[in-house]
């Protein structure tokens, strides 16, 4: 695992670029694997958090790479590890967009 971060920051430093390619991607993932459960505009469903907001952005603001982790290792809950490493990145970057950039800067407290 801990061979695989450096290229982990990497794929996560170049999905938060702001290019449209990576918010299309991430968008189009996110349709298919993940609204069902977070919601089409990431509000949460049920038992399923919501993706924006002030609890979810307290809990990882300054934590992509153990963001990238959780989603890469569990998700989605149906088919846990089955998205590629490009899949996972653009997720992230996604969520964080969505979060107003606010998850990649470090809180006070983290």
């Amino acid at each position: 695992m801990h061979l695989l971060l450096p290229g982990v920051v990497a794929l996560l430093s170049a999905a938060a670029l702001p290019r449209p390619a990576v918010g299309e991607r991430g968008r189009a993932v996110y349709l298919a694997r993940c609204a069902d459960c977070h919601g089409r505009s990431f509000e949460g469903v049920e038992e399923a958090p919501a993706l924006t907001g002030a609890r979810f952005e307290a809990k990882w603001r300054g934590q992509t790479v153990r963001l990238y982790e959780k989603i890469r290792r569990s998700m989605p809950q149906d088919d846990p590890g089955s998205l590629s490493q490009a899949d996972a990145a653009d997720l992230v970057a996604l969520v964080s967009a969505a979060n107003h950039g606010r998850l990649a800067t470090t809180g006070a407290g983290n």
